[in-house]
């Protein structure tokens, strides 16, 4: 009678267990955002914003693309509430996209209720399209309606560790661009040039919410190298001896940076070491040379490399400071350490433009293969 007693309980609280949550929603009553494009409204609407949800697939429907322009973010979730039946959920989101237009103007208003949404990961990926948002997304789902989500959450995800072009979080966005003289880099996507899919053609910078420059694919390198934000890439090189070329490849590799900063008298220095660390991916040789298998071979590509990124690097140093007139290399920090009383009281008004920035690279690399 007791072992008879025993088993009723345990089935009765497998049973409660197996029922699952009371107060469960049912999947296909929710619409889970995944990506969530903002920009400024559509002419001819009122408003001034319009926010695109791209949906994820709910059972076997395809993901799917809404748009509502409001005058706040809170107001589009407001209206949305009055055409959809289903639940509107920001826990899956991955995302955020803001629109060339909207990102020029500030995006304020929609980094605000993004951030207090507690539903809203900080972490979430953030990235500025050259145009609309909502149009890339629409652009996208014509090419693969099932495969939008896909491609954007793992494009941003991982571009650092096949590119120099930064990963930008929700968070960093929010609390960096505000820091005062200094800048933070957002990567930018657009259409691909043959029509096929999207691309990242380089970064934007933001201070005090705004986007003040958008940088090609070199400049975006050089921010990366000289900022010292962790990435993998390819880098092209060619050789030349006597005016004529005689080698050109690829390398890849990773990078680190190390910075020291002095004074010379009232001029504060800033000495940016820049180290590559990687392996000589391809090289062809125009003319065959007796060095081909030779340490010394390798030394010249090492060279050549660090040198054209010395210059651009050099170059971006020289347009941050007489046309950004901002700290976008994140470099700043270091002065603030050792003279923060001194310094912070310029930032507002002006302290990267009168600094001393110098840079050095190495190059390291690393010969496999048969024949090199």
């Amino acid at each position: 009678m007791k072992y008879r007693w025993m088993v009723i309980v345990v089935i009765l609280a497998m049973s409660t267990l197996l029922c699952g949550c009371w107060d469960t929603i049912d999947v296909e009553n929710l619409d889970i955002s995944l990506i969530a494009g903002y920009d400024t409204p559509p002419s001819g609407e009122a408003g001034k914003v319009a926010v695109t949800a791209l949906l994820a697939a709910v059972v076997e429907e395809d993901e799917k693309i809404g748009t509502y322009s409001a005058q706040t973010v809170g107001e589009t979730r407001s209206r949305r509430a009055y055409n959809e039946p289903r639940q509107y959920t920001l826990s899956q989101l991955q995302v955020m996209l803001i629109g060339k237009d909207l990102a020029r103007q500030g995006f304020r208003n929609i980094i605000d209720p993004n951030m207090r949404e507690p539903r809203v990961k900080p972490s979430i990926n953030v990235a500025v399209v050259n145009g609309r948002a909502e149009e890339l997304l629409h652009f996208m789902a014509k090419k693969d309606i099932k495969r939008v989500s896909d491609v954007l959450i793992s494009l941003l995800q991982i571009i650092p560790e096949r590119a120099f072009v930064p990963r930008t979080s929700l968070f960093c966005l929010a609390a960096d661009s505000y820091a005062p003289g200094m800048a933070v880099a957002v990567p930018v996507l657009q259409p691909a040039d043959n029509q096929q899919g999207v691309e990242l053609t380089g970064c934007a910078l933001f201070a005090q919410d705004r986007m003040i420059a958008q940088l090609d694919r070199m400049e975006t390198r050089s921010l990366v190298l000289l900022s010292g934000k962790k990435a993998h890439g390819w880098i092209p090189f060619s050789l030349y001896k006597d005016g004529q070329l005689y080698d050109e490849g690829t390398v890849f590799v990773a990078n680190q940076r190390k910075v020291k900063v002095s004074r010379q008298g009232e001029l504060i220095v800033f000495d940016i070491q820049v180290t590559l660390k990687g392996r000589l991916v391809e090289h062809a040789v125009v003319q065959h040379s007796s060095t081909l298998y030779e340490e010394q071979h390798l030394r010249e590509i090492e060279e050549a490399v660090a040198d054209d990124l010395k210059m651009q690097m050099q170059d971006f140093i020289e347009f941050m400071q007489e046309e950004l007139r901002i700290d976008a290399i994140d470099i700043t920090p270091y002065a603030l350490a050792k003279w923060r009383q001194e310094i912070a009281p310029q930032l507002e008004q002006g302290f990267i433009e009168d600094v001393l920035i110098n840079v050095d690279v190495e190059v390291i690399l690393q010969n496999t293969g048969e024949l090199g």
